[in-house]
């Protein structure tokens, strides 16, 4: 398995276009049978791509606006404007308890925080990559 990060440019139907953080490079993925069962993709979404075979999309988070940093969550405001209480994971570096945005995940229908954005970007990807190989979610196709 190869996971990178990528930022979603483009989607339609099951597939999109991303932008690999790494390489640079925009390549055409899916959106793999891990990954459907969360809401639907958008423009500059940050998604974990698996690149191995056909690269496919098995993981995502949303960009949201930190309001309030509480001791084990963020109150966050969601892309589409909703209000969501995101619990701090517990791979969050300590070094992001006060950024001003923040990448969420939606794990088990709970809100988490897993990472600040810093110029558009997550300040931590090798962590990211780390906690999706943790999770196994790249053996559940």
């Amino acid at each position: 398995m190869n996971i990178q990060l990528a930022i979603v440019r483009a989607c339609l139907g099951d597939g999109c276009r991303v932008r690999l953080l790494e390489s640079g490079d925009v390549i055409d993925v899916r959106q793999d049978s891990r990954s459907v069962h969360r809401d639907r993709l958008r423009y500059g979404y940050l998604a974990a791509v698996d690149l191995e075979c056909e690269p496919a999309i098995v993981w995502h988070w949303q960009r949201a606006q930190a309001l309030i940093w509480r001791p084990n969550s963020v109150l966050a405001v969601l892309p589409e404007g909703r209000l969501a209480e995101c619990q701090t994971a517990s791979q969050m570096p300590a070094d992001i308890g006060a950024a001003p945005e923040v990448w969420v995940s939606l794990v088990g229908g709970a809100w988490e925080v897993h990472d600040a954005v810093l110029h558009g970007l997550p300040a931590h990807p090798e962590r990211l990559i780390a906690w999706v190989l943790d999770q196994r979610v790249v053996e559940h196709a």
